[in-house]
């Protein structure tokens, strides 16, 4: 299935859940893509990646590029990397491929430009040549990378995940709790801003000392706020609209805890009464393809579950 029809098929999906139409936002969350199979040929190297799951490493036919199979520690497909799309977040944790030399690489999102990554900058579009601090937190930073003389890529990194990626195609995105922030880059230049988007209106999202918040990629454009609070788990689904703000069009909690079947996507919460509650998803693959799972945030120390809330 080509990605503007799976695209489609989450608008169509949303629409039905929370009558929103999605507008496609950058490449950079989604889950790594299923092209066309190849023909069949010997891996050059296998690389166990940090999240347990395994990379093998094929030149193609004419031994100019390199990509690389994603094979779960079960051996589940779980994707490709390659020219088209040469990195993945999956969970905190960044997977890419240096498609010219075939070297793959992982790190912790929190970890992005902070000299743990291994130079596999090209993955990335080019070589780091700065950071900016960002307002909300002390490690909340944009990291700047330079693939020609007028084109910048920054990775947005905010209390420690990887929030946005912006680039010539897609310059900003708001940022922090319900997008409190506006971050936008000036590709040509590579200089990074950020300001209190005062335009913001979005839906009542969870808040206080005793919540806990991280962002998910689920694929195919679409990203999950998942939110941790005394009264149980919420999960918001989301795109971006035209202006890079968060277009929400689904929302689980206790009471609604998954979509539909019929909804076209998989997104469910399990394990509602633990402390640490598990969001499963899956927009992208077929029937032969393994959702994927992400745990929620623990509560801040001293904050506790209400196991029975009305």
């Amino acid at each position: 299935m080509s990605r503007r029809r799976h695209t489609l098929r989450i608008a169509l999906a949303s629409a039905a859940v929370a009558g929103a139409v999605l507008a496609p936002v950058s490449t950079a969350f989604a889950a790594p893509h299923t092209p066309a199979a190849a023909a069949k040929s010997s891996p050059v190297r296998t690389v166990k990646l940090l999240d347990g799951s395994v990379a093998k490493v094929y030149k193609d036919a004419k031994g100019r590029e390199y990509r690389a199979e994603l094979l779960s520690s079960k051996g589940a497909k779980l994707g490709v990397l390659d020219a088209e799309r040469p990195y993945v977040l999956r969970g905190d944790i960044l997977i890419e491929i240096d498609v010219m030399t075939g070297k793959v690489g992982s790190l912790r999102a929190k970890d992005i430009g902070l000299g743990t990554d291994r130079g596999h900058h090209n993955a990335r579009g080019g070589t780091q040549v700065g950071i900016t601090a960002l307002p909300g937190g002390k490690d909340n930073r944009a990291v700047v990378y330079q693939h020609s003389r007028y084109e910048h890529t920054a990775f947005v990194v905010w209390n420690g995940n990887l929030a946005a990626v912006l680039d010539a195609k897609h310059p900003q995105k708001p940022v922090g709790k319900g997008g409190d922030y506006l971050v936008k880059l000036n590709a040509r230049n590579g200089k990074v801003t950020a300001v209190k988007d005062k335009g913001h209106r979005g839906p009542s999202l969870p808040s206080g000392k005793c919540v806990a918040q991280k962002e998910q990629s689920i694929g195919a454009g679409a990203m999950a706020s998942l939110y941790n609070t005394p009264r149980g788990p919420e999960a918001w689904l989301h795109t971006a609209d035209d202006n890079g703000r968060p277009a929400y069009f689904a929302h689980l909690d206790r009471k609604h805890p998954s979509l539909p079947k019929d909804a076209g996507i998989i997104a469910k919460i399990t394990n509602l009464g633990s402390a640490q509650p598990k969001f499963v998803f899956q927009t992208q693959g077929g029937a032969g393809m393994h959702p994927a799972t992400a745990l929620f945030p623990k509560l801040p120390k001293g904050c506790v579950v209400v196991n029975h809330v009305k």
